[in-house]
C-alpha cells in the first residue's frame, strides 16, 4: 500500500483483504476437503455437488431447503458460512471480472468433480482424461484468485498461469502420491504407478514435470537467473523432502519407475538431491512449520484439558471443610454452608494455575502445596459469597445452583464468607515444608491481595449508576479479577524463590489475562447461554453496571479482549519456563462459553 494513505484507509483495506482471504479460503475445507473426506454419504455428496453447481451457474446461493441425510446440521452451518462468504466476494467483484470469476470457478469445480469420480481400477483412461482436468483446475485456481482480488492482466500472464499451474499441480501430486494411492484417487502419478508396465502409451508425469520446468525457465521466464534458482530449488527440495519422508529404499523404487527413461538426466537430478543439504523453499518451510505448530498446539490442548480435569478432581476431593473440634464457638450450619458453596461446579482455575506453576514449573511437591490450593479456593469462594449478597450483586444463582444467601440466609452467608477468609489464612500456616520466612512473605503478599480484592469490589459498588472511563474500568477489573490470577502465579513463585524479573513478567501476564477474562464475562452476560453459564444473563444491565460492553460496545469489547490476550501471550516469552499451560489458559479465557 502507498505509504501516504491515511490510517483509516489502510485499516479499511487490511480489513477487506483479511475478510476476502477468509471468504475465499473457506472453499477449501468446506468444498474440496469435505467432498474428499468420508463424511457425507454418496447421496449427500450428490446433493451438495448440485448445490455448488447451481450457485456457480446462477451466481446466487439458493435458500436452505430440506436435506436428506444424517449431516443436515453440518451442511446447514456450511451453507450459512459459504453463503456469507460468497456474497462478500460477489459484492467486491468488479463488473469486468465478475463473469470471469464465475466461469473460472465453475471450470475449477467441474474439473475437481471429474477427477473425484475416477476409479483407479479402470485401466482405460486416456492421457487426455488424465491430464486435461488437472491442467484446467491448476490454471483456473490461479485465475480465480486474480479475479477475486481484481488484479489486472499483464503481458505473458496466461502463459505463466498455464505453465506454472501444471508445474505446481504435478509437484503436489508427486508429494501426495502414496496418500492418494491409499485413498484410491486417480492422479497422473498413481495411475502411472499402477499401469506403466501395461500401458506404453501413458505419459510419464515425472518427465512431463521436468519438461514443464524447462519450458518455464527458458520460454516463459527467458532464463532469468533468479527465477531459475527459485524453480529448481523448489523442485529439488520437493524430491529431497519426499526421500526423507519415504526413506531411501522406497524413494529409489519410485525413481526406478518414473526416472528410468533418461538415466543421464536422472543421475544429475539425484546428485543435486544428495548435495542439497540446505535447499529450502519458503512456502514449504512455512507449511512444515505450520503443521508442526498445529500438531504441537493440539498436543498442548489435550494436555491442558487432561491437566484441568485431573487436578480439578484432586482439588475437589480435599476442599470440603471438616467439622471443628469440641470447644469451638463456630456453629455447624456455617460449616455446612461453606461446604455447600465449595461443592458448586466451580472451574477451580486459580488453584489449578498454582498447581501447574508450583509442580510443573518450579518442581514443588504436590503434597507440600495442598494447603495453598485450599487457601486460594477458600478465598475465591468467600469473594463470590460476598459478591452475590443482596447488598452487592444480588445474584440468585451461582455455579448452576441457588446462591448461599438464598439457601440459608443473609447473615449465615456473611458469616460463611468471613469463615472461609479465615480458613484461607489458616491453611497458609500449614505450609510447613517451607521455611518460616518464606511462608511469612507469602502470607504478607496474600493479605495485600485480599485487601486489593476488597478495593476492587468497593470500586464496583461505588460505580453503580456512574459512567466509568476505560482506565477506571481496567483498574477495577484488575483488582476484582486479575489480582487473583496474579496471586495464583506469584504465590508458588514466592515459595520457589523465583527471580524478581520472572515474577514481574507473571504479573503482567496476569494483569492482561485477568482483564481479558473480565471482558469475556461482560460479553457472556450479553451473548451467553444462561443454561451453560449456570446463572442469569443481563445482570450487568439490570444493576446498571459499567462494563466493557457498555463503554466499548460488543465489537469494541471483543477487540479490547483480543488486544489484552495478545499482550499476555507476548509476555510469556519473558518467563524462563514451559508456559504451554498458560498459553492454553489464555486461549480458554477468550474462547470459553461459561
Amino acid at each position: 500500500m502507498d505509504a501516504r494513505i491515511s490510517t483509516e484507509e489502510r485499516t479499511r483495506k487490511l480489513d477487506e483483504a483479511i475478510r476476502l482471504g477468509y471468504s475465499y479460503g473457506l472453499t477449501y475445507p468446506f468444498i474440496d476437503d469435505l467432498m474428499d473426506a468420508n463424511v457425507l454419504s454418496d447421496q449427500e455428496k450428490k446433493q451438495y455437488s448440485d448445490l455448488i453447481r447451481f450457485t456457480l451457474i446462477t451466481e446466487s446461493v439458493p435458500e436452505w431447503e430440506e436435506w436428506t441425510g444424517k449431516n443436515a446440521e453440518l451442511i446447514r452451518f456450511i451453507h450459512s458460512e459459504l453463503r456469507d462468504a460468497f456474497e462478500y466476494i460477489k459484492v467486491l467483484q468488479q463488473p469486468e471480472t465478475s463473469k470471469r470469476f464465475f466461469e473460472q470457478s465453475y471450470v475449477f469445480f467441474n474439473s475437481q468433480e471429474v477427477d473425484r469420480v475416477k476409479d483407479l481400477c479402470n485401466a482405460n483412461y486416456t492421457n487426455e482424461e488424465l491430464y486435461i482436468p488437472i491442467i484446467l483446475k491448476s490454471s483456473s485456481s490461479r485465475l480465480i484468485t486474480r479475479s477475486v482480488i481484481s488484479a489486472p492482466e499483464d503481458e505473458g500472464f496466461h502463459t505463466r498461469t498455464f505453465s506454472y499451474g501444471i508445474y505446481n499441480q504435478l509437484a503436489d501430486d508427486f508429494a501426495d502420491m502414496f496418500d492418494d494411492m491409499k485413498e484410491g484417487r486417480v492422479t497422473p502419478y498413481t495411475y502411472y504407478m499402477n499401469y506403466h508396465d501395461k500401458r506404453s502409451d501413458l505419459i510419464n508425469p515425472f518427465e512431463l514435470y521436468w519438461t514443464v520446468i524447462f519450458n518455464l525457465i527458458h520460454n516463459v521466464y527467458h532464463s532469468d537467473s533468479k527465477t531459475r534458482e527459485v524453480i529448481l530449488d523448489r523442485a529439488i527440495n520437493g524430491l529431497k523432502r519426499f526421500k526423507k519422508r519415504m526413506g531411501t529404499k522406497k524413494y529409489n523404487k519410485v525413481m526406478s519407475i518414473f526416472a528410468s527413461g533418461n538415466p543421464g538426466f536422472n543421475k544429475v537430478i539425484q546428485r543435486m538431491v544428495r548435495k542439497a543439504n540446505d535447499v529450502d523453499f519458503f512456502d514449504k518451510l512455512l507449511r512444515d512449520h505450520m503443521i508442526t505448530n498445529l500438531k504441537s498446539e493440539r498436543k498442548e490442548q489435550e494436555d491442558f484439558i487432561d491437566t484441568i480435569e485431573t487436578v480439578r478432581t484432586q482439588i475437589n476431593d480435599f476442599l470440603p471443610v471438616s467439622e471443628i473440634g469440641n470447644g469451638s464457638v463456630m456453629r455447624e450450619p456455617v460449616i455446612d454452608a461453606a461446604n455447600y458453596s465449595l461443592e458448586g461446579d466451580g472451574k477451580r482455575l486459580r488453584p489449578i494455575m498454582t498447581w501447574v506453576m508450583g509442580v510443573n514449573g518450579y518442581g514443588l511437591s504436590e503434597t507440600s502445596i495442598v494447603p495453598l490450593l485450599r487457601s486460594l479456593e477458600y478465598m475465591h469462594t468467600a469473594s463470590l459469597i460476598f459478591d452475590d449478597l443482596p447488598s452487592q450483586d444480588n445474584a440468585p444463582t451461582r455455579r448452576g445452583r441457588p446462591t448461599l444467601h438464598q439457601v440459608y440466609d443473609i447473615a449465615t452467608a456473611e458469616l460463611t464468607g468471613l469463615f472461609l477468609t479465615q480458613k484461607a489464612i489458616e491453611e497458609q500456616t500449614f505450609l510447613d515444608q517451607f521455611d518460616s520466612k518464606t511462608v511469612i512473605n507469602l502470607m504478607r503478599y496474600s493479605s495485600q491481595i485480599a485487601a486489593d480484592m476488597c478495593r476492587g469490589q468497593e470500586m464496583d459498588l461505588d460505580s453503580r449508576g456512574k459512567q466509568l472511563t476505560l482506565e477506571q474500568l481496567n483498574r477495577m477489573c484488575f483488582y476484582k479479577t486479575g489480582i487473583a490470577f496474579e496471586a495464583s502465579l506469584i504465590m508458588p513463585a514466592i515459595l520457589a524463590h523465583a527471580e524478581e524479573l520472572e515474577m514481574e513478567a507473571l504479573k503482567i501476564f496476569a494483569y492482561h489475562a485477568g482483564i481479558a477474562f473480565q471482558i469475556k464475562d461482560d460479553l457472556l452476560d450479553v451473548e451467553g447461554d444462561q443454561n451453560v453459564l449456570g446463572k442469569p444473563i443481563g445482570k450487568d444491565a439490570e444493576n446498571n453496571n459499567t462494563t466493557f460492553v457498555s463503554i466499548l460496545g460488543i465489537v469494541g469489547a471483543k477487540k479490547a479482549m483480543w488486544e489484552h490476550y495478545c499482550i499476555a501471550m507476548e509476555t510469556l516469552q519473558e518467563v524462563p519456563r514451559n508456559t504451554a499451560f498458560l498459553k492454553q489458559l489464555a486461549n480458554y479465557i477468550v474462547n470459553r462459553d461459561h
